[in-house]
Formats: structure tokens, C-alpha cells, sequence
């Protein structure tokens, strides 16, 4: 690299770095009050997101009981009819699977 070239280049590099990134003009105009505002909404948020997943906490749960009820009252009702009993129970646990591993599936494809 030819000398003059290099110090062109090394006063050039010298200059960006001295004057630094651009401003931006918003940060002239941002209080203390803004970032206090922006800190209550975060936890706002927070708090929000907390109350859905104990939500869906409780109703998991509820889903699960309703299901074992379900499922006890048919094997007590076709215990002695092992021909209606069977498709019955393969039915619901295939139901069961692909809902569950669908919503499954769903929920990992959000996440990402």
C-alpha cells in the first residue's frame, strides 16, 4: 500500500473514531419521568403474563381431572362389553395423543 494512501486511511480512521456514533435526535427529548413510565408498564406486563400462565396452570389441571372422570366412567359403564369398550378406549387415547402432541408441536413452533 502506498505511504500516502496509508496515512490518508489512518486519518480517516482517526476522524470516525474520534467523532463517534451519530446522535439520535429523540435522546435529547427523553426524561426521567419517560423511563420511570416505561418501568411501571414492563411490570405491568409482567404481572399480566404471570396471571396467564397461572391461568393455564388451572386449567390444565382441570382438563386432566375432567379427563380421568371420563375416562373411569366409560371403562365402569362397558367394563362386562369388551367389544364397544376397546374401540372406545383406543378412541380417546388417540385423541388424546394427537391433541396433546399437537398442541405440543404448536407450542414449540412459538417459542422459537
Amino acid at each position: 500500500m502506498p505511504r500516502e494512501f496509508r496515512q490518508l486511511t489512518q486519518q480517516a480512521m482517526h476522524f470516525m473514531m474520534k467523532s463517534g456514533p451519530p446522535e439520535n435526535p429523540i435522546d435529547k427529548h427523553i426524561t426521567s419521568e419517560h423511563i420511570t413510565q416505561n418501568l411501571k408498564l414492563d411490570e405491568k406486563a409482567m404481572d399480566h403474563n404471570n396471571d396467564e400462565r397461572k391461568r393455564k396452570f388451572w386449567l390444565t389441571i382441570i382438563l386432566a381431572i375432567i379427563s380421568v372422570v371420563v375416562l373411569a366412567f366409560v371403562v365402569v359403564m362397558f367394563r362386562d362389553e369388551p367389544e364397544i369398550l376397546i374401540p372406545i378406549l383406543t378412541l380417546m387415547f388417540g385423541g388424546g395423543l394427537g391433541f396433546g402432541g399437537g398442541y405440543g408441536f404448536g407450542k414449540s413452533k412459538r417459542a422459537e
